[in-house]
Protein backbone atom coordinates (compact mmCIF):
# COMPACT_ATOMS: atom_id res chain seq x y z
CA UNK A 1 0.00 0.00 0.00
CA UNK A 2 3.00 2.22 0.76
CA UNK A 3 4.31 1.89 -2.37
CA UNK A 4 1.14 2.16 -4.29
CA UNK A 5 0.52 5.77 -2.48
CA UNK A 6 4.37 6.85 -3.55
CA UNK A 7 3.68 6.22 -6.90
CA UNK A 8 0.31 7.82 -6.97
CA UNK A 9 2.37 10.90 -5.06
CA UNK A 10 5.29 10.66 -7.62
CA UNK A 11 2.98 10.60 -10.27
CA UNK A 12 0.62 13.14 -9.39
CA UNK A 13 3.80 15.15 -8.73
CA UNK A 14 5.40 14.63 -11.87
CA UNK A 15 2.05 15.98 -13.37
CA UNK A 16 2.28 18.95 -11.67
CA UNK A 17 5.67 19.94 -12.88
CA UNK A 18 4.33 18.99 -16.54
CA UNK A 19 1.00 20.55 -16.49
CA UNK A 20 3.73 24.12 -15.21
CA UNK A 21 5.18 24.92 -18.72
CA UNK A 22 2.74 24.49 -20.75
CA UNK A 23 0.33 26.32 -18.97
CA UNK A 24 2.82 29.23 -18.97
CA UNK A 25 3.44 28.52 -22.60
CA UNK A 26 -0.65 28.64 -23.43
CA UNK A 27 -0.49 31.70 -21.40
CA UNK A 28 2.27 32.95 -23.17
CA UNK A 29 0.78 32.09 -26.88
CA UNK A 30 -2.40 33.64 -25.77
CA UNK A 31 -3.67 35.61 -28.96
CA UNK A 32 -2.74 39.13 -29.03
CA UNK A 33 -2.52 42.14 -31.37
CA UNK A 34 0.74 43.64 -31.74
CA UNK A 35 0.36 47.29 -33.11
CA UNK A 36 3.38 48.60 -35.60
CA UNK A 37 3.39 52.18 -35.80
CA UNK A 38 5.11 53.22 -39.34
CA UNK A 39 6.70 55.70 -41.34
CA UNK A 40 7.65 53.09 -44.54
CA UNK A 41 4.63 51.07 -44.85
CA UNK A 42 1.87 52.48 -47.91
CA UNK A 43 -0.54 50.26 -45.73
CA UNK A 44 -2.87 50.97 -42.80
CA UNK A 45 -5.01 47.97 -41.05
CA UNK A 46 -4.41 44.72 -40.02
CA UNK A 47 -1.84 42.40 -41.80
CA UNK A 48 -4.05 40.18 -44.59
CA UNK A 49 -3.35 37.17 -46.60
CA UNK A 50 -0.53 34.65 -46.29
CA UNK A 51 1.48 36.61 -44.09
CA UNK A 52 -0.60 36.99 -41.85
CA UNK A 53 -1.39 33.30 -41.33
CA UNK A 54 2.55 32.70 -40.74
CA UNK A 55 2.20 34.75 -37.96
CA UNK A 56 -0.94 33.96 -36.15
CA UNK A 57 1.05 30.31 -36.74
CA UNK A 58 4.42 30.80 -35.44
CA UNK A 59 3.42 33.42 -33.11
CA UNK A 60 -0.41 33.70 -32.54
CA UNK A 61 0.11 37.47 -33.52
CA UNK A 62 -2.07 39.81 -35.67
CA UNK A 63 -0.15 42.60 -37.11
CA UNK A 64 -2.33 46.25 -37.32
CA UNK A 65 -0.27 48.74 -38.76
CA UNK A 66 -0.59 52.28 -38.32
CA UNK A 67 1.21 54.14 -41.56
CA UNK A 68 2.16 58.22 -41.84
CA UNK A 69 2.23 57.42 -45.46
CA UNK A 70 -1.42 56.62 -45.37
CA UNK A 71 -2.52 59.04 -42.73
CA UNK A 72 -0.77 62.02 -42.60
CA UNK A 73 -1.64 63.04 -38.67
CA UNK A 74 -0.34 59.43 -37.78
CA UNK A 75 3.12 60.96 -35.82
CA UNK A 76 0.97 63.94 -34.44
CA UNK A 77 -2.37 61.82 -32.80
CA UNK A 78 0.76 59.18 -31.59
CA UNK A 79 2.97 61.64 -30.09
CA UNK A 80 -0.61 63.44 -28.37
CA UNK A 81 -1.57 59.81 -27.11
CA UNK A 82 1.98 59.15 -25.91
CA UNK A 83 1.64 55.64 -27.50
CA UNK A 84 3.69 54.25 -30.69
CA UNK A 85 2.27 51.05 -29.96
CA UNK A 86 4.22 47.95 -29.66
CA UNK A 87 7.00 47.68 -32.94
CA UNK A 88 7.99 51.48 -34.33
CA UNK A 89 9.62 52.06 -37.61
CA UNK A 90 11.02 55.37 -38.45
CA UNK A 91 12.05 56.10 -41.45
CA UNK A 92 15.01 58.18 -40.50
CA UNK A 93 17.59 58.60 -37.23
CA UNK A 94 16.71 61.62 -36.77
CA UNK A 95 14.06 64.24 -35.70
CA UNK A 96 11.30 62.06 -34.95
CA UNK A 97 13.44 59.08 -32.82
CA UNK A 98 14.20 62.44 -30.78
CA UNK A 99 11.18 63.39 -30.54
CA UNK A 100 9.92 59.50 -28.93
CA UNK A 101 12.83 59.82 -26.73
CA UNK A 102 11.86 63.06 -24.89
CA UNK A 103 8.65 61.87 -24.69
CA UNK A 104 9.63 58.24 -23.44
CA UNK A 105 8.22 56.76 -26.10
CA UNK A 106 10.60 54.21 -26.73
CA UNK A 107 11.88 50.84 -24.64
CA UNK A 108 15.26 50.84 -23.45
CA UNK A 109 16.19 47.45 -24.26
CA UNK A 110 19.62 47.83 -22.05
CA UNK A 111 18.24 45.12 -19.14
CA UNK A 112 17.27 42.53 -21.52
CA UNK A 113 19.01 39.56 -22.23
CA UNK A 114 19.62 39.47 -26.14
CA UNK A 115 20.98 36.03 -25.82
CA UNK A 116 17.82 34.88 -26.08
CA UNK A 117 17.34 35.80 -29.55
CA UNK A 118 19.95 34.45 -31.59
CA UNK A 119 19.88 36.24 -34.78
CA UNK A 120 19.79 39.94 -33.04
CA UNK A 121 22.49 38.77 -30.97
CA UNK A 122 24.60 37.81 -33.88
CA UNK A 123 23.93 40.13 -35.92
CA UNK A 124 22.79 43.30 -34.68
CA UNK A 125 25.50 44.48 -32.59
CA UNK A 126 26.49 47.39 -34.58
CA UNK A 127 23.54 48.77 -35.59
CA UNK A 128 22.23 48.63 -31.84
CA UNK A 129 25.17 50.72 -31.21
CA UNK A 130 24.56 53.05 -33.83
CA UNK A 131 21.27 54.00 -32.66
CA UNK A 132 22.34 54.04 -28.89
CA UNK A 133 25.22 55.92 -29.92
CA UNK A 134 23.00 58.60 -31.59
CA UNK A 135 20.86 58.26 -28.60
CA UNK A 136 23.65 59.22 -26.16
CA UNK A 137 24.26 62.40 -28.14
CA UNK A 138 20.89 63.68 -27.53
CA UNK A 139 21.03 63.25 -23.57
CA UNK A 140 19.52 59.63 -23.79
CA UNK A 141 21.75 56.58 -22.74
CA UNK A 142 20.50 53.16 -23.16
CA UNK A 143 19.57 50.55 -25.66
CA UNK A 144 16.69 52.09 -27.97
CA UNK A 145 16.21 49.40 -31.19
CA UNK A 146 18.89 48.87 -34.29
CA UNK A 147 19.01 50.17 -38.07
CA UNK A 148 17.34 48.85 -40.88
CA UNK A 149 19.09 46.92 -44.11
CA UNK A 150 22.34 45.79 -41.71
CA UNK A 151 24.95 44.14 -43.47
CA UNK A 152 26.75 40.92 -43.09
CA UNK A 153 30.15 42.75 -44.29
CA UNK A 154 31.03 46.13 -44.39
CA UNK A 155 31.76 48.02 -48.13
CA UNK A 156 29.81 45.85 -50.42
CA UNK A 157 27.30 47.04 -53.20
CA UNK A 158 23.76 47.30 -51.98
CA UNK A 159 22.38 44.64 -55.09
CA UNK A 160 23.07 42.08 -56.91
CA UNK A 161 21.44 42.37 -60.05
CA UNK A 162 18.88 45.34 -60.44
CA UNK A 163 20.46 48.35 -58.90
CA UNK A 164 17.88 50.30 -57.07
CA UNK A 165 18.90 53.74 -58.50
CA UNK A 166 18.38 52.69 -62.42
CA UNK A 167 17.08 54.10 -65.07
CA UNK A 168 14.54 51.34 -66.12
CA UNK A 169 13.05 51.06 -69.86
CA UNK A 170 11.01 48.30 -71.63
CA UNK A 171 13.19 46.75 -73.61
CA UNK A 172 10.38 45.82 -76.34
CA UNK A 173 9.01 49.58 -76.92
CA UNK A 174 12.64 50.46 -77.13
CA UNK A 175 13.40 48.27 -79.96
CA UNK A 176 9.86 49.25 -81.52
CA UNK A 177 10.84 52.62 -81.38
CA UNK A 178 14.24 52.05 -83.66
CA UNK A 179 17.05 51.82 -80.67
CA UNK A 180 16.75 55.95 -79.87
CA UNK A 181 19.48 57.30 -78.21
CA UNK A 182 19.30 59.06 -75.17
CA UNK A 183 22.76 61.36 -74.12
CA UNK A 184 21.20 63.91 -71.83
CA UNK A 185 18.72 64.40 -69.18
CA UNK A 186 17.08 66.62 -71.55
CA UNK A 187 16.68 64.58 -74.27
CA UNK A 188 14.72 62.15 -72.19
CA UNK A 189 11.05 63.56 -73.72
CA UNK A 190 12.00 62.57 -77.05
CA UNK A 191 13.23 59.27 -76.34
CA UNK A 192 10.07 58.68 -74.09
CA UNK A 193 8.18 60.05 -76.95
CA UNK A 194 9.12 57.38 -79.30
CA UNK A 195 8.58 54.61 -77.18
CA UNK A 196 5.48 56.01 -76.33
CA UNK A 197 4.50 55.77 -80.14
CA UNK A 198 5.89 52.52 -80.84
CA UNK A 199 3.45 51.18 -77.78
CA UNK A 200 0.47 53.49 -77.34
CA UNK A 201 -1.72 51.32 -75.87
CA UNK A 202 -1.88 47.63 -73.84
CA UNK A 203 -3.10 44.75 -74.91
CA UNK A 204 -6.43 45.27 -73.25
CA UNK A 205 -6.29 48.96 -75.08
CA UNK A 206 -5.39 51.07 -72.28
CA UNK A 207 -3.28 54.28 -72.82
CA UNK A 208 0.18 53.92 -72.44
CA UNK A 209 2.45 56.99 -70.10
CA UNK A 210 6.27 56.91 -70.34
CA UNK A 211 5.92 56.94 -66.60
CA UNK A 212 3.73 58.12 -63.80
CA UNK A 213 4.12 58.82 -60.16
CA UNK A 214 2.45 59.47 -56.70
CA UNK A 215 2.63 61.92 -53.55
CA UNK A 216 2.51 59.15 -50.98
CA UNK A 217 6.34 59.41 -49.84
CA UNK A 218 6.67 63.05 -49.79
CA UNK A 219 6.47 66.31 -47.52
CA UNK A 220 8.95 68.68 -49.03
CA UNK A 221 10.52 67.64 -52.99
CA UNK A 222 9.01 65.55 -55.46
CA UNK A 223 9.91 62.14 -55.59
CA UNK A 224 9.76 61.25 -58.99
CA UNK A 225 11.16 64.89 -59.58
CA UNK A 226 13.96 64.41 -57.18
CA UNK A 227 14.73 60.97 -58.00
CA UNK A 228 15.38 61.69 -61.59
CA UNK A 229 18.76 63.16 -59.86
CA UNK A 230 19.87 59.88 -58.89
CA UNK A 231 20.79 58.65 -62.10
CA UNK A 232 23.67 61.51 -61.85
CA UNK A 233 24.93 59.89 -58.83
CA UNK A 234 22.91 61.91 -56.16
CA UNK A 235 21.22 60.99 -52.90
CA UNK A 236 18.39 62.39 -49.96
CA UNK A 237 20.50 64.44 -47.65
CA UNK A 238 16.60 65.43 -46.89
CA UNK A 239 16.14 67.77 -49.58
CA UNK A 240 19.58 68.44 -50.73
CA UNK A 241 21.48 66.24 -53.02
CA UNK A 242 24.54 64.72 -52.24
CA UNK A 243 27.22 62.81 -54.51
CA UNK A 244 29.37 61.12 -52.07
CA UNK A 245 31.58 59.97 -54.89
CA UNK A 246 32.03 63.31 -56.42
CA UNK A 247 31.11 65.51 -53.30
CA UNK A 248 29.10 67.38 -55.53
CA UNK A 249 26.19 68.80 -53.70
CA UNK A 250 22.72 70.54 -55.13
CA UNK A 251 20.70 72.80 -53.37
CA UNK A 252 17.21 72.03 -55.10
CA UNK A 253 16.12 76.29 -55.37
CA UNK A 254 19.08 77.29 -56.92
CA UNK A 255 18.44 78.47 -60.62
CA UNK A 256 19.61 76.45 -62.81
CA UNK A 257 19.97 73.34 -59.93
CA UNK A 258 19.64 69.49 -61.59
CA UNK A 259 15.81 69.21 -59.47
CA UNK A 260 15.07 72.50 -61.44
CA UNK A 261 16.37 71.02 -64.46
CA UNK A 262 14.45 67.34 -63.66
CA UNK A 263 11.12 69.63 -63.21
CA UNK A 264 11.66 71.09 -66.81
CA UNK A 265 12.25 67.72 -67.89
CA UNK A 266 9.17 66.72 -66.26
CA UNK A 267 7.29 69.05 -67.39
CA UNK A 268 7.94 68.56 -71.26
CA UNK A 269 6.77 64.99 -70.91
CA UNK A 270 3.35 66.29 -69.48
CA UNK A 271 3.07 68.68 -71.80
CA UNK A 272 3.50 65.79 -74.36
CA UNK A 273 1.41 63.13 -72.49
CA UNK A 274 4.21 61.40 -71.72
CA UNK A 275 3.63 61.83 -67.59
CA UNK A 276 0.62 60.07 -66.40
CA UNK A 277 -1.94 62.82 -65.41
CA UNK A 278 -3.31 60.96 -62.72
CA UNK A 279 -0.27 61.14 -60.67
CA UNK A 280 -0.71 63.64 -58.13
CA UNK A 281 -4.10 62.21 -57.22
CA UNK A 282 -2.87 58.34 -57.26
CA UNK A 283 -1.17 55.99 -54.27
CA UNK A 284 1.57 53.69 -54.28
CA UNK A 285 -0.86 51.00 -55.07
CA UNK A 286 -2.64 52.43 -58.03
CA UNK A 287 0.80 53.34 -59.31
CA UNK A 288 2.11 49.59 -59.20
CA UNK A 289 -1.44 48.15 -60.50
CA UNK A 290 -0.77 50.20 -63.35
CA UNK A 291 3.45 49.47 -64.12
CA UNK A 292 2.38 45.76 -63.62
CA UNK A 293 -0.28 46.03 -66.60
CA UNK A 294 1.92 47.55 -68.87
CA UNK A 295 0.92 51.10 -68.57
CA UNK A 296 3.98 52.52 -67.81
CA UNK A 297 7.27 52.34 -70.14
CA UNK A 298 9.72 53.82 -67.41
CA UNK A 299 10.11 52.62 -64.10
CA UNK A 300 12.42 54.40 -61.46
CA UNK A 301 14.20 51.83 -59.36
CA UNK A 302 15.45 48.26 -60.04
CA UNK A 303 13.62 46.27 -57.15
CA UNK A 304 9.87 47.31 -58.92
CA UNK A 305 10.51 46.50 -62.10
CA UNK A 306 9.47 42.39 -61.16
CA UNK A 307 5.95 43.72 -60.89
CA UNK A 308 5.98 43.83 -64.96
CA UNK A 309 8.54 41.39 -66.12
CA UNK A 310 8.46 37.53 -66.09
CA UNK A 311 10.01 34.91 -67.85
CA UNK A 312 6.78 34.37 -70.20
CA UNK A 313 7.21 37.93 -71.31
CA UNK A 314 10.82 37.75 -71.18
CA UNK A 315 10.68 35.12 -74.00
CA UNK A 316 9.28 37.37 -76.31
CA UNK A 317 11.75 40.20 -75.31
CA UNK A 318 9.03 42.05 -73.14
CA UNK A 319 10.42 43.65 -70.14
CA UNK A 320 11.99 46.29 -67.83
CA UNK A 321 15.58 46.62 -68.50
CA UNK A 322 18.70 48.91 -66.93
CA UNK A 323 19.65 51.91 -69.11
CA UNK A 324 22.15 54.60 -68.93
CA UNK A 325 22.03 58.33 -69.51
CA UNK A 326 25.24 58.58 -71.51
CA UNK A 327 26.39 61.46 -69.39
CA UNK A 328 25.09 59.92 -66.07
CA UNK A 329 26.73 57.95 -63.46
CA UNK A 330 24.15 56.71 -60.86
CA UNK A 331 24.42 56.62 -57.41
CA UNK A 332 25.33 53.18 -55.76
CA UNK A 333 24.71 52.88 -51.74
CA UNK A 334 26.78 50.43 -49.93
CA UNK A 335 26.17 48.06 -46.92
CA UNK A 336 27.59 48.75 -43.33
CA UNK A 337 27.20 46.72 -40.49
CA UNK A 338 25.84 49.47 -38.57
CA UNK A 339 23.08 49.40 -41.02
CA UNK A 340 21.18 52.58 -42.53
CA UNK A 341 19.07 55.75 -41.21
CA UNK A 342 16.22 54.04 -40.56
CA UNK A 343 15.33 52.30 -37.55
CA UNK A 344 13.61 49.66 -35.59
CA UNK A 345 12.43 50.33 -32.02
CA UNK A 346 9.67 48.82 -29.61
CA UNK A 347 7.41 51.19 -27.81
CA UNK A 348 7.82 51.93 -24.23
CA UNK A 349 4.25 50.83 -22.70
CA UNK A 350 4.26 47.62 -24.80
CA UNK A 351 2.41 44.99 -22.41
CA UNK A 352 4.79 41.99 -24.66
CA UNK A 353 7.99 42.72 -25.28
CA UNK A 354 9.03 39.07 -25.62
CA UNK A 355 6.79 38.55 -28.21
CA UNK A 356 7.92 41.67 -30.29
CA UNK A 357 11.69 40.68 -29.94
CA UNK A 358 10.67 37.17 -31.16
CA UNK A 359 9.37 38.65 -33.85
CA UNK A 360 11.94 40.93 -34.98
CA UNK A 361 14.31 37.94 -34.32
CA UNK A 362 12.18 36.01 -36.65
CA UNK A 363 12.53 38.75 -39.49
CA UNK A 364 16.22 38.60 -38.87
CA UNK A 365 16.81 34.93 -39.30
CA UNK A 366 17.40 33.49 -42.87
CA UNK A 367 13.93 31.77 -43.20
CA UNK A 368 12.27 34.92 -41.61
CA UNK A 369 13.46 37.08 -44.54
CA UNK A 370 12.81 34.30 -47.50
CA UNK A 371 9.74 33.85 -46.00
CA UNK A 372 8.53 38.00 -45.64
CA UNK A 373 9.84 38.19 -49.10
CA UNK A 374 8.89 35.53 -51.23
CA UNK A 375 5.75 33.28 -49.52
CA UNK A 376 5.25 30.07 -47.36
CA UNK A 377 7.91 27.52 -47.39
CA UNK A 378 6.99 24.07 -49.03
CA UNK A 379 4.49 26.80 -51.41
CA UNK A 380 6.45 29.37 -52.89
CA UNK A 381 9.90 28.30 -52.25
CA UNK A 382 12.70 25.23 -50.24
CA UNK A 383 15.83 23.86 -50.06
CA UNK A 384 17.17 21.54 -52.18
CA UNK A 385 19.24 18.31 -51.51
CA UNK A 386 21.84 20.46 -51.98
CA UNK A 387 20.66 23.19 -48.94
CA UNK A 388 20.36 25.60 -51.25
CA UNK A 389 17.23 27.20 -51.75
CA UNK A 390 14.93 27.52 -54.82
CA UNK A 391 11.81 28.98 -56.01
CA UNK A 392 9.00 26.56 -56.95
CA UNK A 393 6.87 27.15 -60.22
CA UNK A 394 3.66 28.72 -58.14
CA UNK A 395 6.42 30.72 -56.24
CA UNK A 396 7.74 31.70 -59.77
CA UNK A 397 3.89 32.65 -60.67
CA UNK A 398 3.70 34.42 -57.42
CA UNK A 399 6.12 36.61 -58.30
CA UNK A 400 5.28 37.45 -62.04
CA UNK A 401 1.73 37.43 -61.17
CA UNK A 402 1.46 39.00 -57.17
CA UNK A 403 -2.05 40.60 -58.06
CA UNK A 404 -3.98 37.68 -59.83
CA UNK A 405 -2.36 34.60 -58.01
CA UNK A 406 -4.47 33.10 -55.77
CA UNK A 407 -3.24 31.34 -52.54
CA UNK A 408 -4.41 28.57 -51.33
CA UNK A 409 -7.37 28.97 -48.16
CA UNK A 410 -4.77 26.67 -45.71
CA UNK A 411 -2.05 29.75 -46.71
CA UNK A 412 -4.86 32.66 -45.82
CA UNK A 413 -6.41 32.94 -49.15
CA UNK A 414 -6.84 36.06 -51.65
CA UNK A 415 -4.02 37.30 -53.58
CA UNK A 416 -0.10 36.85 -53.29
CA UNK A 417 -0.51 40.46 -53.60
CA UNK A 418 -3.18 41.07 -51.19
CA UNK A 419 -1.22 39.01 -48.38
CA UNK A 420 2.51 40.47 -49.03
CA UNK A 421 4.32 42.10 -45.96
CA UNK A 422 2.91 45.26 -45.46
CA UNK A 423 6.04 46.58 -43.39
CA UNK A 424 8.10 47.57 -46.18
CA UNK A 425 11.50 48.04 -43.91
CA UNK A 426 14.21 45.53 -43.77
CA UNK A 427 16.16 44.25 -40.93
CA UNK A 428 19.18 42.47 -42.97
CA UNK A 429 19.82 43.53 -46.02
CA UNK A 430 18.07 41.48 -48.39
CA UNK A 431 20.41 41.75 -51.26
CA UNK A 432 23.60 40.14 -49.60
CA UNK A 433 25.58 36.64 -49.96
CA UNK A 434 25.06 34.57 -46.30
CA UNK A 435 28.32 34.31 -45.15
CA UNK A 436 29.73 31.16 -45.98
CA UNK A 437 27.34 29.85 -48.34
CA UNK A 438 26.63 29.65 -51.89
CA UNK A 439 23.69 32.34 -52.12
CA UNK A 440 22.11 35.42 -50.97
CA UNK A 441 19.10 35.86 -48.85
CA UNK A 442 17.37 37.28 -52.10
CA UNK A 443 16.62 35.02 -54.72
CA UNK A 444 18.20 36.85 -57.33
CA UNK A 445 21.87 35.44 -55.82
CA UNK A 446 20.16 31.83 -56.24
CA UNK A 447 21.49 29.46 -59.19
CA UNK A 448 17.20 28.85 -59.98
CA UNK A 449 16.96 32.96 -60.71
CA UNK A 450 19.63 32.99 -63.35
CA UNK A 451 18.41 30.06 -64.73
CA UNK A 452 15.16 31.42 -64.77
CA UNK A 453 15.68 34.83 -66.29
CA UNK A 454 18.27 33.41 -69.03
CA UNK A 455 15.96 34.35 -71.49
CA UNK A 456 15.41 36.07 -75.23
CA UNK A 457 15.05 39.41 -73.24
CA UNK A 458 18.41 38.69 -70.87
CA UNK A 459 19.93 37.83 -74.22
CA UNK A 460 18.72 40.70 -76.23
CA UNK A 461 19.69 43.16 -74.13
CA UNK A 462 23.00 42.41 -72.94
CA UNK A 463 23.76 41.84 -77.13
CA UNK A 464 21.93 44.93 -78.30
CA UNK A 465 22.17 46.86 -75.76
CA UNK A 466 24.51 45.89 -72.73
CA UNK A 467 27.73 45.32 -74.71
CA UNK A 468 27.50 41.71 -73.04
CA UNK A 469 26.88 42.80 -69.28
CA UNK A 470 24.44 40.29 -67.99
CA UNK A 471 22.44 42.55 -64.96
CA UNK A 472 21.91 46.13 -64.36
CA UNK A 473 24.79 45.89 -61.72
CA UNK A 474 27.10 44.32 -64.07
CA UNK A 475 26.47 46.91 -66.88
CA UNK A 476 27.65 49.80 -64.06
CA UNK A 477 30.67 47.38 -63.01
CA UNK A 478 31.42 47.08 -66.71
CA UNK A 479 30.86 51.11 -68.09
CA UNK A 480 31.87 52.46 -64.84
CA UNK A 481 29.14 54.91 -64.78
CA UNK A 482 28.29 55.01 -61.46
CA UNK A 483 28.79 56.82 -58.30
CA UNK A 484 29.50 54.54 -55.72
CA UNK A 485 28.78 55.74 -51.75
CA UNK A 486 31.29 55.69 -49.11
CA UNK A 487 30.63 52.96 -46.66
CA UNK A 488 31.37 56.32 -44.41
CA UNK A 489 28.24 57.98 -45.45
CA UNK A 490 26.68 55.31 -43.97
CA UNK A 491 27.93 55.36 -40.96
CA UNK A 492 27.53 59.12 -40.52
CA UNK A 493 24.62 60.10 -37.95
CA UNK A 494 23.53 63.24 -39.39
CA UNK A 495 23.07 66.03 -37.36
CA UNK A 496 19.28 67.57 -36.23
CA UNK A 497 17.99 71.01 -37.58
CA UNK A 498 17.38 73.63 -34.60
CA UNK A 499 14.42 74.11 -33.50
CA UNK A 500 13.89 76.75 -35.29
CA UNK A 501 14.70 75.28 -38.62
CA UNK A 502 12.56 73.09 -37.67
CA UNK A 503 9.78 75.47 -37.47
CA UNK A 504 10.67 77.17 -40.81
CA UNK A 505 10.99 73.75 -42.36
CA UNK A 506 7.74 73.16 -41.38
CA UNK A 507 6.37 76.23 -43.20
CA UNK A 508 8.27 76.15 -46.79
CA UNK A 509 8.08 72.30 -46.75
CA UNK A 510 4.23 72.06 -47.94
CA UNK A 511 5.14 75.12 -50.79
CA UNK A 512 7.74 73.42 -52.18
CA UNK A 513 6.19 70.22 -52.68
CA UNK A 514 3.18 71.50 -54.01
CA UNK A 515 4.46 73.96 -56.18
CA UNK A 516 6.76 71.43 -57.59
CA UNK A 517 3.51 69.64 -58.98
CA UNK A 518 2.51 72.41 -60.34
CA UNK A 519 5.33 73.58 -62.04
CA UNK A 520 5.32 69.77 -63.50
CA UNK A 521 1.62 70.73 -64.49
CA UNK A 522 2.53 73.34 -65.82
CA UNK A 523 0.74 74.12 -69.40
CA UNK A 524 3.47 76.70 -70.75
CA UNK A 525 6.75 78.03 -70.19
CA UNK A 526 5.36 80.98 -68.97
CA UNK A 527 3.20 79.06 -66.55
CA UNK A 528 6.28 77.01 -65.04
CA UNK A 529 8.71 79.96 -64.59
CA UNK A 530 5.86 81.77 -62.09
CA UNK A 531 5.20 78.78 -60.01
CA UNK A 532 9.29 77.94 -60.05
CA UNK A 533 9.06 81.94 -59.09
CA UNK A 534 6.19 81.81 -56.60
CA UNK A 535 7.73 78.61 -55.05
CA UNK A 536 10.99 79.66 -55.10
CA UNK A 537 10.37 83.25 -53.23
CA UNK A 538 7.78 81.73 -50.70
CA UNK A 539 10.40 79.10 -49.44
CA UNK A 540 13.07 81.79 -48.70
CA UNK A 541 10.36 84.16 -46.77
CA UNK A 542 9.70 81.54 -44.52
CA UNK A 543 13.79 80.64 -44.14
CA UNK A 544 14.64 77.98 -46.83
CA UNK A 545 18.07 79.29 -47.01
CA UNK A 546 18.70 79.22 -43.21
CA UNK A 547 18.05 75.49 -43.04
CA UNK A 548 20.04 75.01 -46.25
CA UNK A 549 23.14 76.42 -44.96
CA UNK A 550 22.58 74.17 -41.84
CA UNK A 551 22.24 71.01 -43.85
CA UNK A 552 25.14 72.28 -46.00
CA UNK A 553 27.23 72.06 -42.71
CA UNK A 554 26.42 68.59 -41.63
CA UNK A 555 27.46 67.51 -45.10
CA UNK A 556 30.77 68.63 -44.73
CA UNK A 557 30.83 67.56 -41.56
CA UNK A 558 29.80 63.94 -43.01
CA UNK A 559 32.69 64.61 -46.00
CA UNK A 560 35.29 65.11 -43.03
CA UNK A 561 34.22 61.84 -41.35
CA UNK A 562 34.58 60.17 -44.75
CA UNK A 563 37.79 61.90 -44.59
CA UNK A 564 38.49 60.47 -41.30
CA UNK A 565 37.38 56.53 -41.35
CA UNK A 566 37.62 55.54 -45.05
Amino acid sequence: MKRILSLVLTLALLASVAVIPAMAEDTYREPITLKMFSGLANFAGDQGGWFAKELKDRFNVTLNIVSTNVDGNAWTSALAQGDLGDIVCLGDLGDQFVEALNADLLLDWSDIDLSAYPNINAYLGDAIQKVSDFAAEKGHDGKYGFTYAVAMEDGAWAELTDPTYALQIRFDAWEKAGKPELKTLEDLPAFLKALQTAVPKTESGENVYAYGGFPDWEDCVMKFTWDLMTYYGYQEYDFMGVNYATRDVVNPLEEGSLYYRALKVNNQLDREKLFDPESISQNFDTYSQKLSSGRYLMAMWGWIIGNYNSAEKAANKDGFVTFLIEDSAPAMQTLSKAGSNRMWAIGADTEYPERVLEILDWLCSEEGMIVQNYGPKGLCWDYGEDGVPYMTDFGWQCQEDRANTQMPAEYGGGTFQDGESKINHETIKLEQMIPGKTYSFSYKGWPCYAEHYATALSKAWSEEYANGATSGVDLYRKTGKVSVQSPAAIAYSKALITEASQQKRAQFAPIMKEYSWKCVYSESDEEFDANWKYMVDTCKSYGYDDVAAEKMADIQNCFAYMDAND
